[in-house]
């Protein structure tokens, strides 16, 4: 029981991305969100690295914080501001997805009033592109595979019942 509450203690202080999921080659709102867990203490920056193939543009930060993009737009860093108490802060992002579809993860460092840090990883699912930015999905060698697959099976029907012994009583 301890531990159960122990752990979920420490779930609550993380970063999270809403939404979390994105389409894949596009460039979309994302807000990532921090609680400030270790009161007295207060979170004075945070930096959002982005796993290869994403890139960052500027969008208004939360009042009183600085926006700084670093490493041709793959490092976010917020400073300037204070998320004090329990409070949660969502710092937003224009994010542009690479293109591949799944799970991917951000790196993100809360640094706190003490100097302390903490790491996390926010974790974000890319959708597959859709309309003129998906990628060619050949219809026409599906069907033909699928065709083939028919006969495949037909022809070894056919042959297992070419094949089949007479039954003894027909002898």
């Amino acid at each position: 029981m301890i531990a159960t509450l122990v752990m979920a203690s420490s779930a609550a202080g993380h970063v999270t991305v809403a939404p979390p999921y994105l389409d894949a080659d596009r460039q979309a709102r994302v807000e990532f969100e921090t609680p400030n867990e270790r009161p007295p203490h207060a979170t004075v920056s945070l930096v959002i690295d982005a796993p290869p193939g994403f890139v960052f543009a500027a969008a208004d930060p939360p009042t009183g914080w600085r926006l700084q993009l670093e490493r041709s737009g793959t490092r976010a860093r917020w400073t300037g501001g204070k998320i004090t108490g329990q409070k949660i802060v969502a710092f937003p992002l224009l994010v542009t997805a690479g293109s591949r579809a799944g799970l991917v993860s951000f790196r993100a460092k809360q640094l706190y009033d003490d100097i302390e840090t903490v790491q996390w990883n926010a974790e974000l699912t890319i959708l597959p592109a859709t309309g003129t930015e998906a990628p060619s999905q050949h219809f026409d060698r599906a069907l033909a595979a699928g065709a083939v697959g028919l006969v495949v099976i037909a022809a070894s029907f056919l042959a297992l019942r070419l094949v089949r012994r007479r039954p003894l009583q027909e002898r």
